[in-house]
Formats: C-alpha cells, structure tokens, sequence
C-alpha cells in the first residue's frame, strides 16, 4: 500500500476537536470568565502535496538505513579502484623499534679547553701616540708654527713616530700612502679601512687638514706631509699652491717649504709624489735638506725618477731617511698591486727591510687591507717608516 492510500484512510478532524474542547470548557463552573472565540476554520493541505512530504520522509529514512548497512563496504570498494602507486626510496632502511637506554650510567663529558687568546699583530696592536703639538717642539714664526728640535735633543720625527718594538727582528715592510685629504671621501675611506701600521703622507693644502691629522694619529697612524714639488710636465702639471720650483732662489724654497710645515702639527717628516724634476737636481734640494736637519724631521725619497738625488742630498746633510722600493699602484689593477706587493715582500726578506708608497685609491686600500691579515703568517712585519730610517750625522754633527 503507497503512502497516499494510508494518508487517505486516516480521518483527522483538528477543528471538530476544537470545538469539541471548547464546549466542554463552556460546561465548566471553574472557567466562568473563559470565552471562547471560535477560530476560522482553516483550508486543509491540498493532498498531493501531503503525499510528496509523505514521499520524500520515507525516501529519506531508505537512504539513512541503507548507509547504516552497506556505507563501509562502499567506502572499501571505491578505495580499492583508485590507481595507486608505491615508490622506493634508495638508501631507506625501515623504522627500527627504539631500544631502550642501557642500565649502566655514562661518564659525564670531559668539557673542551678554554679558547688559547690569540695576541693581534703587532702592526694591529693600539698604539697611543705622543699628542701633537709636544712641548718644546714647536718655534713660532712669521709664517706659523714650525716643528723644531727641543733644548733636550727631542726630535719631531723621533717624538710622533709610531711605537714600534726594536726587538722584532722579523723582515719590516713599510707603507706609506700619500697625497691624503685632497679628496674627503677617499680619505675617510682610508682612514676606516687601512691597517693602522699603514704610514699616512697628508697634502699640505687639503680641507680640513688638522681634522685629517687627529684623526689619523688618534687611530695609530704614523702621519707625514707630502710637500708640492716640480714635475717634470710644470707647468701643464701643476703640483699645486706654493710648489718648490728649480727655478725659484733657495730662501723662496725654504719659505714655500715652510707654509706647507706650517698646516700642522704631529709629522714625522717630509715626502712628495709630483717632483720628479725637482728631487733631481742637487742643488735645488740642498737647502730643503739643511731645513730639515735643523728641525729635526726625515725624509722619503719617493724615487719618482731614475735620476732622483733624494736619498744622496739627505744622506750628505745628515737627514734621517728612506727610499720607496716600489710605487704599488702605478698600475690599480687589483692582480697588479697584489704583484707589487709580493715584490716587496722578496725585497724585505733580501734586505731586511722595504717601502712601498700608493695613493688612497679605492683598489689600493681594498687590496692593502686583504694583504696585511695574512703577513704574520708569511714571517713579515707592517712597520712604520720611522721603524726603517737609516742615520747619519751629516757634516754638522
């Protein structure tokens, strides 16, 4: 029999019963006040529609039974037709079941040593150099301060020299790098980037001279003056205000000498990186010499020249002194100055000593810096180039 028919055969009458109910509370004594409202009488649900609810109530209960019964088995069955696919892993060994922890207690580890301290290279190590300008070093002139040798024998070049130990007989490489402060940006890229045994040669007319100076000398470095001197080309070179020129008198020289000493204090002495005329000309360069001797300063001989009289003038006056083995950054390829810089480590292991001069270029700085980590271990030394001046007393004593 379909839903339909047993629906038909039910008799539910909802508002008979109503009023059924509502005469027997009329009967009632307890309820004199109830009054009842007879309701309109609603349109009952057209049949087919009962039947559909009907329909899909008995549809819905199939189903949910149905799944009760049979849902695993059709999980299974559509598990098993879906392509499946088992893939090696080489190398892999199956999961072993975890033993557990032996019974017997094990040592307790022996903790590792303490770090040895490594002490810094010497070239590295801080220095605190003498304060600039030093007490009785100084003579007030016309021109300005002037270094001069002190009423107890002190020398300038002695007195703001780098510290540097006379018992490291290792093979000693200075470097000195010049023409600092004309650029303020290369020279404050030196100043953060060069190891501090790096001898640092300064222009006489660069910005913020003295700034450059303290700064340098704060950090360690040995600090020099590279002086305007003739080249060769003058006058398409121009090697900058008061340059000391062949073709001036002695005095002229001097005094042009000494507005470059006059910039400031705390240098060991003098070099320069454009006379390559004038450092050939002997007598040109004999009262610079005098002048040095006299305020106790050094000189570099920067070898700008094949001809060059530098080392011969100063030796002849008695001025402490040095000559550049190799200019390291003629050519500012990186391999190039890398070269340069092994040829001077031959020639210090030969001669017990050797200086190298360069310039503040980015390459040069960059490829100093790599090679000084590395010269404790090949047996050599950065050392100021006060740490490699040969004496002579000259013929004044």
């Amino acid at each position: 029999m379909n839903a339909a028919a047993m629906l038909g055969r039910l008799k539910f009458d909802p508002l008979g019963a109503i009023r059924r109910g509502g005469e027997r509370f009329r009967n009632l004594h307890a309820v004199k006040r109830w009054r009842y409202r007879e309701r309109e009488p609603r349109k009952p649900l057209p049949l087919p529609l009962l039947a559909a609810f009907g329909g899909l109530a008995v549809a819905l209960a199939g189903v949910g039974g149905w799944l009760m019964m049979k849902g695993e088995e059709t999980v299974q069955a559509r598990d098993a037709g879906l392509p499946q696919v088992t893939v090696a892993v080489k190398g892999a060994a199956p999961p072993q079941p975890a033993k557990p922890p032996a019974p017997t207690q094990a040592a307790a580890p022996t903790p590792p040593p303490p770090p040895t301290p490594v002490a810094p290279a010497p070239q590295e190590a801080f220095v605190t150099l003498t304060p600039a300008p030093a007490a009785g070093l100084v003579e007030e002139t016309k021109t300005g301060p002037l270094p001069r040798v002190a009423e107890d024998g002190r020398r300038p070049w002695q007195v703001y020299a780098r510290p540097f130990p006379a018992t490291d007989k290792r093979p000693r490489i200075a470097i000195v790098v010049s023409d600092m402060g004309l650029s303020g940006v290369t020279t404050g890229a030196a100043l953060q980037k060069l190891p501090v045994g790096v001898t640092l040669a300064f222009l006489p007319y660069a910005e913020r001279l003295d700034s450059w100076v303290e700064q340098a000398r704060t950090k360690g470095h040995e600090v020099m003056l590279s002086v305007p001197m003739e080249p060769l080309g003058f006058p398409r070179d121009d090697p900058g205000p008061n340059a000391l020129l062949t073709t001036l008198p002695s005095d002229r020289n001097v005094e042009r000498l000494h507005w470059s000493m006059s910039k400031v204090m705390g240098y060991t002495g003098i070099t320069t990186t454009t006379g390559s005329k004038f450092v050939g000309n002997a007598d040109a360069l004999k009262p610079v010499m005098d002048d040095l001797k006299a305020r106790g300063l050094l000189f570099l001989d920067p070898r700008l020249t094949p001809k060059s009289q530098g080392a011969a003038a100063a030796e002849k006056a008695g001025v402490p002194r040095a000559s550049a083995d190799r200019v390291i950054d003629r050519d500012l390829a990186r391999n190039a100055i890398d070269d340069q810089l092994r040829e001077l480590e031959t020639v210090a292991k030969q001669q017990g000593s050797a200086v190298g001069i360069g310039f503040p270029y980015p390459s040069t700085v960059e490829r100093l810096s790599i090679w000084a980590t590395g010269l404790q271990d090949r047996g050599i030394v950065l050392a100021p180039l006060s740490a490699l001046i040969t004496q002579t007393k000259g013929p004044n004593g």
